[in-house]
């Protein structure tokens, strides 16, 4: 006890008891702030039954492993990828809320038949429950068998003859504004070439071919390959003699059915005026482009009939009606 009183006494002395006393306060606050701290962990650490019970479900529930190596399928015995977008499933079930119109499934061609039953046609042209058809070729592709007429002529004065090549139909020879033929097209022997003349023209009788009905009253000429007609002008007082030559009559394919229907839709505007005035007015001129008929699908010219259609027609118009193709005049079917 005296030690202790001495010890205190030289801490009050030197005034170093406020360091004493904080050395006591810290010798007995840090065993009893440890003791706490120490007991605290212990009551964290050891959880409640129910707790750990939930915990561990939790973890088993989230412990999920992803097989990469696995099919991404949706297959008994694979797991999914959830990371993984499945954009095309989307789309497909959208196509399948969608479905094309009809009584079947879903149809990806764009031109089946109405009238389908069943799954789904993969081709086009379906025209009824089961069977279906090849779709239409286009014009590009699509083959024809019509031969084009193409006709070559020499026409003018006796030695000064011009050529004309691959003459168009309905063309007036040799000029619109004074033509003495009118070229109307080739018969469907695809060999006889039909040019009418107008009211001026007197065929010779050194001519290759007679003309229709007569040399004197001139309406139609039907002339081959190699055929030479000589002529003269009514009313012209020099009396110049004039030659028509068929210098070729042939028939060639026109390729595509677009090239086609282009050649035989080729002709002459004028020409085709120039027919159809005399007979809308009833012309003495070219009276002969009755006699045929323009067949547009052949591209070619078919006789009347002399004897008419063999069955009595009730009116002029019933007697047009029943005869094959179009009126000479015109170029195309409409």
């Amino acid at each position: 006890m005296n030690q202790l009183r001495d010890l205190l006494r030289d801490l009050v002395e030197r005034r170093l008891w406020p360091v004493a006393l904080l050395l006591v306060v810290g010798a007995v606050a840090v065993p009893v702030y440890l003791g706490r701290s120490s007991s605290d962990d212990t009551a964290v650490d050891t959880p409640l039954p129910g707790a750990t019970a939930q915990t561990s479900a939790k973890a088993s529930k989230a412990a999920v492993t992803l097989d990469e190596s696995a099919n991404e399928s949706d297959g008994a015995g694979h797991v999914r990828n959830p990371f993984k977008q499945r954009v095309t499933k989307a789309k497909q079930a959208d196509t399948t809320t969608n479905p094309s119109s009809g009584s079947g499934g879903s149809s990806p061609s764009d031109s089946s038949g109405s009238g389908s039953s069943g799954g789904s046609s993969p081709s086009t042209g379906d025209t009824g429950s089961g069977g279906t058809t090849p779709a239409a070729p286009t014009d590009a592709t699509k083959k024809t068998d019509v031969d084009v007429s193409h006709v070559s002529l020499h026409l003018g004065p006796v030695g000064a003859l011009v050529t004309y090549k691959d003459v168009a139909r309905l063309s007036p020879l040799p000029s619109a504004g004074k033509p003495l033929f009118v070229f109307t097209g080739v018969l469907k022997d695809g060999k006889t070439a039909v040019l009418l003349p107008s009211s001026t023209v007197q065929i010779g009788e050194e001519s290759d071919v007679a003309c229709k009905p007569s040399n004197k009253s001139c309406q139609k000429l039907e002339l081959e390959q190699d055929d030479t007609v000589f002529f003269k002008l009514a009313g012209d007082a020099t009396g110049t003699e004039y030659q028509l030559d068929v210098i070729s009559v042939r028939q060639k394919s026109g390729g595509s059915a677009k090239a086609t229907a282009a050649a035989l839709q080729r002709h002459s505007n004028a020409g085709a005026a120039t027919l159809r005035d005399a007979h809308v007015y009833g012309s003495s001129e070219y009276k002969g482009a009755a006699d045929y008929r323009w067949l547009p699908d052949l591209g070619v010219l078919d006789r009347v009939p002399e004897h008419g259609t063999g069955a009595a027609a009730a009116s002029a118009g019933d007697a047009a009606a029943a005869l094959p193709g179009l009126p000479v005049w015109h170029w195309r079917d409409s």
